[in-house]
C-alpha cells in the first residue's frame, strides 16, 4: 500500500448539507477502491487564485489515506465525472522522506481541534 493525499475542491453553491453529502461521497470512492482513509482536513470555504467555472470560492477538503498504486486510475475517473468537484489532485507519497512528511501532516492534521465529524474518525484510527 502506498501513502495519498487529495485534495478536492468542491462547488461552492450546494448547500452545506450537500457538502456533506458530496465529501462524503468522494470518501466512499477512496473506500470502496479499497483505500483506507487515515485523517481528513476540512479547510473550508476559501477564496480561490482565480475563478474556476465562474465561482471565485470553493470548499477545499484534504483527505490522507493508503491505497494500492492499481486503484487511483479508478479514483480519478471518478473524481472527473463528479460534477460538484472544481478541481481535485492527487499525490503521491513514495520515497522514505515523504512518507515521513506524510506522517507529519496526518499528525498535524489529527491534533487540529475536533470537528464533530472528525472526533467519531480519530476513535476508528
Amino acid at each position: 500500500m502506498r501513502h495519498y493525499e487529495n485534495l478536492v475542491i468542491v462547488k461552492p453553491t450546494l448547500t452545506e448539507e450537500e457538502i456533506k453529502n458530496s465529501i462524503a461521497a468522494i470518501e466512499a470512492v477512496i473506500t470502496e477502491n479499497g483505500g483506507e482513509i487515515v485523517a481528513r482536513d476540512e479547510m473550508g470555504m476559501r477564496k480561490l487564485a482565480y475563478p474556476i467555472e465562474k465561482s471565485p470560492r470553493g470548499y477545499f477538503h484534504v483527505v490522507y489515506y493508503m491505497i494500492e498504486p492499481s486503484a487511483i486510475a479508478e479514483i480519478e475517473r471518478r473524481f472527473r465525472i463528479n460534477e460538484e468537484l472544481l478541481r481535485y489532485v492527487t499525490i503521491k507519497y513514495d520515497s522514505k522522506r515523504e512518507v515521513k512528511a506524510w506522517n507529519d501532516l496526518v499528525e498535524k492534521t489529527k491534533q487540529q481541534p475536533a470537528k464533530t465529524e472528525e472526533s467519531s474518525e480519530s476513535a476508528a484510527s
